[in-house]
């Protein structure tokens, strides 16, 4: 099985490159970056917001966003 490397994204936060094997999905690249998501947080891979089973290639940027709170 061969392997891919993403960079995932947390804003705010860090930029972290990991490198899963091939058919890895997004939830997969968040758990490796251990980054936790959950309903607040948009996820987007490219400019299309995804879900945690969309599954990556390799150099894919995955981009974890959590809101900020307005008045």
């Amino acid at each position: 099985m061969s392997e891919i490397f993403v960079k995932v994204v947390c804003v705010p936060g860090a930029v972290t490159e990991v490198g899963l094997a091939a058919g890895a999905t997004v939830g997969d690249a968040l758990d490796a970056a251990g980054i936790e998501s959950n309903s607040a947080g948009q996820i987007k891979v490219g400019s299309a917001t995804v879900d945690r089973d969309s599954t990556l290639v390799d150099g894919d940027r995955v981009i974890y966003s959590i809101g900020a709170k307005g008045n």
